[in-house]
């Protein structure tokens, strides 16, 4: 791999040629091809393929993960194994579940090389080969015609009406058009680097030839690759908490066990180990990794149905973060179809407004004020009815079935069909009536393009003509309504309404054509059709009018840039469109719309730092080479960021990133093309197109398979709504865990005659709280249908841990300890013989431990409908239970799986209270008669506490809340 300079657009021909020792006729010596071969070769390096070790490797190497091993290790370290088998399967089922949803939705880079060519050809010591595209080296004399993928950067020395699409590295749909002259000017960006061509582009039109000047990782896409592989992955917020929360227990559950081994001198008997494992237990939430696991899986089947692919589970929890959508534009918020909208007729100023969709070939005229115009009564003018059938006739695009995407042609072309189709006048009805007999291509020289038709008399021939402005200087007369001609001067106003005209349709982002149309004959210019020469054709035309063409918005666009401004989501273009058309589709598509006075009243009620005076358009609209000026001190120092950036290239839209990242702001980026790659993999949230490149998909989180721009919200809306269910069931484990800690620690103080801690809660019942009792709810909780508010409120960027969560975790479970250590107490103390025997923790039959094992069981009850109870409670952190929701349902049964896991809850652990074996030998407890009563006034005791504490966030707590 070798790289010449980069700016071979700014040389000529011969300073490239000689540069890189090349002869633009002859190309390399076979001899300095094998020489140069040898520095590497035309290919992209460092992408593997999937490696199922690192995927799992990565399922494995979290805090949570390794709480759990280790307390798996010490459980089997003192032959606990019932305990230390749960936790076997615990771990192995989360991992597997994690493992395998990755390892599915998981591409490799390779994609990147499958882009490349497989054969090129090369000019070398005169002769024309074809050779394997790793072998093309700089100096090669790379050929390429209609329908090649080029396989490196060439610096073009010919072409011959060569047109490439490049969508995949600039964004612009229309394809560019090359040309062979050198480009003055520094940093000009790739769309604008007319007489260059890049590898993995694909030539549409025409046939060119090029010296090669960069292969491999030195190519455009090379760098882009590289960029790629350079960027770090970091953890999300809530994986960041999560470690972070899972090595504090760590610590603490190591702190209680010395406490424990403190409180019995450090005397290291088994049943004190046993005790320190059970309180360690206590402060683990077992169950939190599996049903977080389980939640963010039916989340990404749930998103898969609404046309999103979730490629890693921690994307779920990034959505609801975000606070800025940096969008491509072409084929995310258009169409990526070239549309023809507007057509200008000028003897009448006439203006008609074409509808339809994309390639659809149904659509009505309307005027610009939208009053519908009839197809027939258009037609009837033979000045539109002509302007139609340049259209369909000068055309080389054909349509087999649109609505299936079954159209060849230069994108322009389609659109220009297409709208003859929607005025029923297409290609295959008019050649049953004029026949094209000759046709002068379009080319860079002349800038038109002309097609010589004939009816059945074959008499007098149509010229039919478009093309750019240049077509108005060929132009001596213009139609009316009936045909008739009339001269158009030099110094007639028309053509200043026609100049007027074009300027108002480039200001909407329209490409503007020109349509034009004469009759002549093969008497009238002396010679039969066949030596017809280009000038002796193109002159003397009539002046049809103007043809206004776009990649139309979708019409889904605005309605879903609109609900992230109601989600205080800011939504950015990056596109590589010249600025005129972005800035149309950005006021289409209401990405400008915060510049209103309503807008800004909005962003400053979830960003009071923000002014509140308009910014000058200069600011929010600016080309890359503006953007890319700015140093970071300059940018960073901007009121707001551009929203709309055109002409943009991949270190731009990084740069942006950047940007925003030092404004500790949350973004997303869409994109479909290789050019998004790097900032797809750097934004915080990748988003990619189902219709864009793989190596688009590879760098995301997210694929939209139907690259709807309005999915998009639909995501972020799901994520946010999983966000607010972990957040529920986070409290609901972990509160539990505070209940059970409370218990265990307070219970060291309850000793029996040999001065041994007994066991409030056996270490058996604490993992059937935890695991069996506590999970189903936490589950029901990760299904919860989404708030009404949840996308009118601003996103939520201080993680899962707030300050509210916290406090909820630490009171709620007091609220649970404390009443189920009342129950340990009333039993043993109040209503029974404070007798607490001896080695109650290892016996196996009730005689002395009678009490002790009917109090564990009214506190293993106590526990069990208080957390099944405080399910409920987390449905909402703030509302009342007594609230109720749309359409005046209760709560209580808006979630018939809750109703179906409390009342399962409820009722499972009875049997273990009264199963002989089970009961003493397994769970260490016994049967409940009066304690019946105990129990069911703890769960009337926490409800009214639960209720008072909600009442006093409300009065107190003012902050938006989407739960």
């Amino acid at each position: 791999m070798m790289e010449s300079s980069t700016d071979s657009y700014s040389k000529s021909v011969d300073e490239v040629s000689q540069l890189l020792g090349t002869n633009p006729d002859l190309g390399l010596l076979d001899a300095n091809a094998a020489e140069l071969l040898k520095h590497g070769r035309n290919e992209l390096k460092g992408q593997g393929g999937v490696n199922p070790w690192k995927i799992l490797l990565g399922q494995v190497a979290n805090g949570l993960t390794a709480v759990l091993g280790i307390a798996m290790v010490v459980s089997f370290a003192v032959r606990d194994y019932a305990e230390g088998g749960v936790l076997v399967l615990v771990i192995a089922f989360n991992t597997t579940v994690g493992f395998f949803q990755e390892y599915r939705a998981e591409k490799t880079m390779d994609a990147l090389r499958k882009m490349a060519s497989p054969s090129a050809r090369v000019i070398r010591e005169g002769g024309q080969h074809r050779i394997s595209s790793g072998e093309v080296v700089p100096g090669d004399i790379l050929i390429v015609e209609v329908g090649d993928i080029v396989p490196a950067d060439c610096r073009l020395v010919e072409v011959l009406n060569l047109e490439i699409d490049e969508a995949l590295l600039t964004g612009e749909a229309v394809p560019s058009l090359k040309t062979v002259e050198p480009i003055a000017g520094k940093d000009v960006s790739i769309g604008d680097r007319t007489n260059m061509m890049y590898s993995s582009t694909t030539v549409v039109k025409g046939r060119g030839r090029g010296i090669v000047v960069s292969t491999g990782m030195s190519t455009e896409i090379g760098k882009i690759s590289s960029a790629i592989n350079e960027t770090a992955t970091t953890s999300t917020p809530m994986q960041k908490k999560l470690n972070l929360m899972a090595y504090v227990l760590l610590g603490v559950a190591l702190i209680f066990a010395l406490i424990v081994f403190a409180v019995n001198r450090f005397q290291f008997d088994t049943e004190i180990v046993i005790y320190a494992i059970a309180l360690s237990i206590a402060v683990i939430p077992e169950g939190l990794i599996a049903v977080m696991t389980i939640v963010q899986a039916l989340g990404v089947r749930r998103m898969a149905k609404q046309h999103a692919l979730v490629r890693k589970l921690v994307a779920l929890e990034s959505l609801q973060a975000v606070t800025n959508i940096c969008s491509d534009k072409t084929g995310t918020l258009t169409q990526g179809k070239m549309v023809v909208t507007n057509i200008w007729l000028p003897e009448q100023n006439t203006e008609y407004v074409v509808g339809g969709q994309g390639y659809e070939t149904v659509g009505e005229l309307s005027a610009p004020e939208g009053r519908p115009i009839d197809r027939e009564v258009a037609l009837k003018d033979m000045n539109f009815r002509t302007l139609v059938e340049c259209c369909a006739l000068c055309n080389t695009a054909n349509i087999v079935e649109a609505s299936e995407g079954k159209v060849w042609g230069d994108p322009t072309e389609i659109a220009l069909q297409v709208f003859a189709y929607k005025m029923q006048m297409g290609k295959p009805m008019l050649r049953k009536l004029k026949e094209p007999i000759e046709e002068f291509p379009f080319s860079s020289d002349t800038k038109r393009m002309s097609m010589v038709c004939q009816g059945p008399s074959k008499e007098v021939q149509d010229v039919y003509t478009k093309g750019a402005e240049v077509v108005l200087s060929i132009c001596d007369n213009v139609m009316d309504r009936t045909g008739d001609l009339r001269e158009i001067s030099e110094n007639d106003e028309l053509m200043n309404l026609v100049s007027v005209q074009q300027e108002e349709m480039a200001k909407q982002g329209l490409r503007v054509l020109v349509i034009a149309y004469r009759q002549t004959s093969e008497r009238a210019l002396g010679k039969p059709v066949s030596r017809w020469e280009r000038e002796e054709v193109e002159r003397n035309l009539t002046f049809l009018g103007l043809v206004g063409i776009r990649d139309t918005p979708r019409f889904e666009s605005e309605v879903s840039v609109r609900q992230c401004h109601q989600a205080g989501i800011t939504v950015h273009m990056l596109t590589g469109d010249h600025k005129a058309t972005a800035l149309s589709i950005a006021k289409d598509v209401g990405i400008l719309e915060p510049l209103s006075a309503s807008r800004r009243s909005a962003s400053k009620r979830l960003n009071k730092k923000r002014d509140s005076h308009v910014v000058p358009m200069s600011s929010l609209v600016m080309t890359a080479t503006e953007f890319d000026a700015l140093s970071e001190q300059e940018v960073d120092a901007l009121d707001e960021l551009p929203l709309v950036i055109a002409r943009c290239t991949p270190s731009t839209k990084v740069r942006m990133i950047d940007a925003l990242h030092r404004r500790k702001k949350f973004a997303a980026m869409t994109g479909d093309g290789v050019n998004d790659a790097p900032s797809l993999k750097k934004s915080d949230v990748g988003i990619a197109m189902g219709a864009g490149s793989d190596v688009a998909k590879t760098s995301s989180d997210i694929v939209l398979t139907d690259n709807n721009f309005a999915t998009i919200v639909q995501a972020v809306a799901e994520g946010r709504r999983i966000f607010s269910n972990i957040k529920k069931f986070v409290l609901h484990l972990l509160s539990t865990n505070v209940g059970q800690v409370i218990v265990l620690l307070v219970g060291l103080a309850f000793k029996d005659v040999s001065g041994t801690p007994v066991f409030p809660l056996s270490p058996v019942q604490i993992l059937f709280l935890n695991l069996v009792t506590g999970t189903p709810p936490a589950m029901a909780l990760g299904i919860e249908a989404a708030s009404s508010t949840v996308m009118q409120v601003p996103p939520h960027l201080k993680g899962l841990f707030t300050i509210e969560l916290i406090a909820d975790i630490i009171i709620y479970g007091t609220f649970i300890g404390i009443l189920a250590l009342t129950n340990w107490v009333l039993v043993i103390y109040a209503f029974g013989n404070g007798n607490l025997a001896t080695q109650c923790n290892k016996a196996s039959n009730l005689g002395p431990c009678d009490t002790v094992f009917r109090a564990r069981s009214a506190v293993q009850m106590a526990f069990t409908w208080m957390i099944l109870f405080h399910a409920f409670n987390c449905r909402h952190l703030r509302a009342s239970l007594f609230t109720t929701e749309g359409g005046g349902r209760s709560r209580f049964f808006s979630n018939k799986l809750m109703l179906e896991a409390v009342f399962i809850g409820a009722v499972m652990p009875i049997p273990t209270l009264y199963i002989p074996y089970l009961n003493t030998d397994i769970f260490k407890q016994g049967g409940l008669t009066w304690e019946w009563v105990l129990v069911a006034a703890s769960v009337v005791v926490f409800f009214l506490l639960s209720e008072f504490y909600k009442l006093l966030k409300r009065r107190f707590i003012t902050t938006p809340y989407n739960m």
